[in-house]
């Protein structure tokens, strides 16, 4: 989520974000050092919050997830820097998703143990979920521990409120629940109970919230929180030669969002088949443009960008003009293999633009390890590569060191004679000069 106003921004690959204008030209990119999956962008710098985790099996042969430890990594874009900040693991669970409050400056995470239905004791343990505040340095500002099973839980901000959606478990029975938490004193002030969770939710205005469900159709419900009341609506999805057409969508992503209340946009994937099952195809993407009644204002089908490969919708932004920038990549092997953004209008032939990044035209260079001791490692990914060269200068611009790099991978350089400290390093590729930061250490 971009709270920068500064155009689009896209993951190319793992350690390539290239950012466009509203005419999808790029007008640059970050070149990142380590394969991070950033999530906020804020005050130009790149947001994560990152588990290091490993699974233990006991005598019944079930698995449990262990959190070794929580990370708060930031990217400062302008210094090409990488921070992060150990967090206290015991306010964590490994069940935790985050949103940055915009007015305040914060980041809220809501955290529950991750419940595996097969074992008892882990819905025994499962006794509670977690709201913690963090600043943009990772510091921890509050926190409070609530006593409720929550399961497959979404959440946004509405005024003074943390809204939460979500299931709670009981012993017996389970229900679907929105509570509402207040966000400086992080106390439950209300509760509703809906007719289900919600795949996706998002907070409209300072009265509705929408839900979203897709499966075989669309569920589209807006939540008056203030009257507690609810409109449902339900649409199919689109079948272009599907046998069972199937909508997808990761909860965790932004496939919603809207310039006034009445144009929202929500887009997913269209698979045949269930997308559970080991074997499915993507057959495109489907846009829904509906009103604050959760009405629908038209919908297009983009269905010429089948793939055999995992398509995930990295994130949707309603533009200035009244369309839609969506950011799509296809995935073989957990490896982005293609990235596009599209840029959806209401008007003339129903997309105004596409920006097909091909990542054999980027280049990228990974360097590592950061911090390094002895010698840092150079990796190449770019066309038509020959050799090239690395320079790396000291924190008052001096030349320190330039060294050949011959192939693509396995480039080795001899640092132990520079002293302790922050280097630059320029790289040149394909007519273009790619800089980052290594931190030398001893």
């Amino acid at each position: 989520m971009n709270y920068d106003n500064d155009g689009y921004w896209s993951k190319i690959s793992n350690y390539v974000i290239v950012n466009y204008n509203d005419t999808l030209a790029e007008i640059g990119y970050v070149e990142m050092s380590n394969p991070r999956d950033y999530q906020i962008k804020y005050g130009n710098k790149l947001y994560l919050l990152n588990y290091a985790c490993h699974d233990e099996i006991d005598t019944n042969f079930m698995f449990t997830t262990v959190v070794d430890s929580i990370s708060f990594f930031y990217y400062d874009i302008a210094s090409r820097t990488e921070y992060y900040v150990n967090i206290d693991d015991s306010l964590f669970e490994l069940n935790s998703r985050y949103i940055f409050l915009e007015q305040s400056k914060e980041i809220v995470i809501v955290s529950a143990p991750r419940i595996n239905m097969m074992d008892s004791n882990s819905l025994i343990n499962a006794n509670h979920f977690k709201v913690t505040i963090i600043d943009t340095l990772g510091n921890v500002l509050r926190y409070n521990n609530f006593n409720r099973r929550l399961h497959d839980f979404n959440f946004d901000e509405q005024s003074n409120n943390i809204i939460i959606s979500g299931t709670e478990l009981g012993t017996i029975n389970s229900s679907s629940k929105i509570y509402f938490i207040d966000k400086l004193s992080l106390e439950l002030v209300d509760s509703i109970n809906t007719d289900r969770n919600y795949m996706y939710f998002r907070t409209v205005n300072d009265s509705i919230i929408c839900g979203i469900n897709a499966f075989q159709d669309i569920n589209i419900a807006m939540y008056n929180t203030r009257s507690k009341t609810v409109i449902n609506n339900y649409y199919q999805v689109s079948s272009p030669g599907i046998s069972t057409p199937w909508a997808w969508l990761a909860s965790s992503r932004i496939c919603i969002d809207f310039k006034n209340s009445d144009s929202i946009f929500f887009s997913c994937e269209l698979k045949d088949g269930s997308p559970y099952g080991p074997f499915y195809t993507s057959y495109g993407i489907e846009i829904f443009n509906f009103k604050l009644d959760g009405s629908l204002n038209y919908r297009y089908l983009f269905n010429n960008y089948q793939s055999e490969y995992v398509r995930g919708i990295r994130g949707v932004t309603a533009t200035n003009d009244y369309g839609l920038i969506l950011d799509v990549n296809s995935r073989n092997n957990n490896t982005t293999s293609n990235a596009w953004l599209l840029k959806y209008s209401p008007y003339g032939n129903g997309y105004s633009g596409i920006n097909d990044v091909e990542l054999n035209n980027q280049s990228s260079v990974n360097v590592y390890p950061n911090p390094a001791k002895d010698y840092i490692n150079v990796d190449i990914e770019a066309s038509n590569f020959k050799q090239s060269d690395i320079e790396l200068f000291d924190m008052q611009g001096k030349l320190v060191k330039k060294e050949k790099l011959k192939s693509k991978l396995g480039n080795r350089i001899g640092v132990s004679n520079l002293n302790a400290g922050a280097y630059t390093y320029n790289v040149s590729l394909n007519g273009k000069t790619i800089s980052g930061k290594v931190i030398i250490g001893k």
